[in-house]
């Protein structure tokens, strides 16, 4: 039931999403084709960042399925692993409290996943495996255990570094603190689990000496940010309506957590409890105290609340259930999953008319040609018959569906210079400057004759006004000067096509 969302639409739309799915197609299309045009801007990124597994898993799935099939398969992957992993997860806890595997589907589709997150989402799934795994062999170690056991550890390095922290952070803590053996035992289980991230832990080690420890956005609200966290902001998107829907998850949760507490304070409790407790807090005080932006990494916070909420769900595991109890958690909480599904679902409805302006241009657009896309506003302001209701910016990327459908070179491409990914602009290749600015300023790269756009796509040209006097006298100025002609404008005035005159197949870098 809850992959209806991603398979009902011809994409699921998010933020990222689009950019992570094109760049996997042309980090695909480069190591095949070692003559393609697109070497002459862009490089592979030869650093092992923390950051690529969405990218090989998305490339592998482009040779098979196309762009929309490929995004759907790996957006399935991540729906259907979060609750078994978890229930991998929970089955391992002393009590093989299950059951509580079904208060995490209310987190399947969380704002993470809606700003396209894609790696984070992904690296949810591994965590709990490694937990699981963890859970499942302590105490009885071998060489392939260990190995194993590694080679989880080096996935979710690969995944996203914050999950690959606290997997550090909570395993550790299950080891001091989750264990009824004596402390030598204790040591040599420090010892296995040292052995088991030493492959991974210098990778770590060099990611964190490269972005420093460099903070933005510093939390000022402690207060309100707590609050948040007790009404799950971290999975709120669509509006207020959605605030009743996830006040029944909070209740749920909370009284889940009331009941646990008793049977701790009863003694009932498994000595496991305290480090998932422990763990629980830690995360709780980073989503409150920490600043959004930590060492390259943005929108942190519904991150830290995510995680937290898993570490509480292992805590609520540790405790045991009666027949009952564990009857009417089951009921509950597939009443209250379905009935926030479907809101979901019907909220998802309204991403679809601005995603049909792009894909009313698709027509148009030459295979194997360039696109210079340059946007103007905002795109949550969006004309109010494509207000997509969520204040995130999904339509933001959407131009890089057309992209990898067409297989065109795309000048737009911000994640190429982010340098946190498997491809980078090569120096002084990037068409797009001062990118904040809208419109963004031009480069001087794409006044070359070599690398003059087939097409340019202005977006919201009409309906909002420019934050950029000067940027957009020179976009109308470069549209003048090399003879671009407008071509198509969508339906609702959202996006203007212009196509270069003179433009042929076979003069564009993109063309074979």
């Amino acid at each position: 039931m809850h992959l209806l969302p991603v398979w009902r639409y011809h994409y699921f739309l998010t933020a990222d999403g689009p950019t992570h799915l094109y760049n996997a197609w042309l980090w695909k299309t480069m190591l095949l084709e070692p003559a393609h045009p697109a070497h002459q801007l862009l490089a592979f990124n030869s650093a092992a960042e923390p950051n690529y597994l969405s990218h090989v898993l998305l490339a592998g799935l482009l040779s098979i399925a196309a762009p929309w099939l490929a995004e759907k398969l790996l957006l399935t992957l991540y729906v259907l692993g979060l609750p078994l992993a978890l229930r991998y997860a929970l089955r391992a806890s002393p009590t093989g409290a299950s059951w509580l595997a079904l208060l995490g589907f209310p987190f399947i589709y969380s704002v993470v996943l809606v700003w396209g997150f894609y790696n984070f989402c992904l690296s949810l799934v591994v965590l709990l495996l490694a937990l699981g795994y963890w859970q499942r062999h302590a105490g009885r170690w071998r060489l392939s255990t260990i190995l194993g056991l590694a080679a989880v550890l080096m996935l979710l390095y690969f995944a996203h570094p914050m999950s690959y922290l606290v997997s550090g952070l909570l395993l550790g803590l299950l080891v001091v603190a989750g264990s009824q053996r004596q402390w030598p035992a204790r040591l040599r289980e420090l010892g296995v689990l040292l052995l088991a991230y030493l492959p991974s832990l210098p990778l770590m080690g060099w990611y964190i000496w490269q972005q420093g420890a460099t903070m933005r956005n510093p939390a000022e609200h402690y207060a309100e940010n707590l609050w948040n966290w007790f009404r799950l902001e971290p999975i709120h998107y669509a509006g207020s309506a959605e605030g009743t829907y996830r006040w029944l998850v909070a209740g749920l949760l909370a009284g889940a957590t009331g009941l646990a507490l008793r049977q701790v304070l009863r003694g009932r409790a498994s000595r496991q409890v305290w480090p998932w407790a422990v763990g629980t807090l830690l995360l709780l005080a980073a989503y409150v105290i920490m600043p959004d932006e930590v060492a390259g990494g943005s929108i942190t916070r519904p991150r830290w609340g995510l995680l937290s909420y898993l570490a509480l769900l292992g805590g609520l595991a540790a405790v045991p259930w009666s027949p009952r109890v564990r009857l009417l958690g089951i009921g509950l909480s597939t009443i209250i999953a379905a009935a926030l599904l479907s809101f979901r679902v019907q909220k998802l409805q309204d991403f679809q008319p601005g995603l049909a302006e792009y894909q009313s241009l698709l027509p148009y657009l030459r295979p194997g040609t360039t696109l210079l896309p340059i946007s103007y506003g905002d795109a949550n302001h969006l004309p109010s018959s494509l207000e997509p209701g969520t204040y995130i910016s999904v339509l933001s990327e959407a131009v890089n569906y057309l992209a990898v459908e067409r297989q065109l070179l795309c000048y737009g491409n911000y994640e190429a210079a982010t340098g946190y990914f498997p491809l980078v602009w090569r120096p002084g290749s990037n068409p797009i400057l001062a990118s904040a600015q809208l419109p963004p300023r031009l480069a001087p790269i794409i006044y070359t004759a070599a690398h003059l756009p087939t097409y340019v796509l202005l977006v919201e040209r009409a309906s909002a006004p420019a934050g950029s006097v000067a940027n957009a006298g020179a976009v109308t100025q470069y549209l003048q000067h090399f003879h671009f002609a407008l071509r198509y404008r969508s339906p609702a005035g959202l996006l203007e096509l212009y196509e270069r005159a003179g433009s042929t197949t076979k003069s564009e870098n993109g063309s074979r």
